[in-house]
């Protein structure tokens, strides 16, 4: 199969051995959660990263995004022994995350902590892939990128990197009665614009998108307001088939 090597303690999935989905039957059986697990609420939570080198992936797992996340899942094996065998970012640390639609989903902030490379599988395997979401070309990244843009630190951080993947918009304010209601505290009104300035500023310019087609007729002005809150060269877009 190859990818994962001795480090991971699972390798990539064969080809032969995924559905016509594309994901693999073992992926469907892990990632099979059916309800939000409270310790990855992130209401009255903060984290604290010391490794010189934090990332942060937060992925889409509304409706419309298929199966891709779990396709991601299938060959992370592979992405983390990249990472390793390459020596791309030594002492690494990841928090997964998870994100939907604060309007319409029972889980649409979930958030890990973070952990070895090797280790992340316990993470991903208690995520609830709730395939949801609004319906209306928007999903709640902003208020994700808010969380650790504002409620998380990275005392130590050379080369921190947050990397987002989905395909829909955000939207362009955040409000403090949302904002209190899923991280507790008091905070105020704010620009998505300022949120993402100040995530970008946290991770040393280092916020990416990987941009999945959003096939219902907006995608260039989702493409369009990405790119203009973190940099054209910053949107990867995949192939629109």
């Amino acid at each position: 199969m190859g990818g994962g090597g001795s480090f991971y303690d699972r390798d990539v999935t064969d080809r032969r051995y995924r559905s016509s989905s594309g994901v693999s039957n073992t992926t469907e059986r892990e990632l099979s959660q059916s309800r939000v697990d409270p310790a990855f609420l992130p209401k009255n939570r903060r984290l604290v990263c010391k490794a010189r080198n934090p990332l942060v992936y937060i992925f889409d797992v509304t409706g419309s995004m298929g199966n891709l996340p779990k396709i991601i899942y299938d060959k992370w094996p592979g992405i983390v022994g990249q990472i390793v065998a390459r020596k791309y970012l030594p002492d690494p640390q990841m928090s997964l995350a998870a994100v939907g639609d604060i309007t319409s989903d029972t889980a649409p902030l979930q958030v890990a902590d973070f952990s070895a490379l090797r280790n992340l599988d316990k993470y991903f395997k208690r995520i609830y892939f709730e395939g949801n979401g609004g319906g209306q070309g928007t999903e709640s990244y902003e208020v994700k990128a808010y969380f650790y843009a504002y409620l998380c630190e990275l005392p130590n951080a050379e080369n921190p990197i947050c990397l987002f993947t989905g395909d829909e918009g955000f939207n362009p304010q955040l409000y403090s009665d949302d904002l209190s209601e899923h991280f507790g505290g008091k905070h105020k009104d704010i620009s998505a614009q300022k949120v993402f300035e100040d995530l970008s500023k946290k991770f040393k310019g280092n916020v990416f998108l990987i941009h999945r087609y959003y096939n219902r007729g907006s995608d260039a002005r989702i493409v369009k307001e990405w790119r203009e809150v973190l940099g054209k060269d910053r949107v990867i877009l995949l192939p629109s088939g």
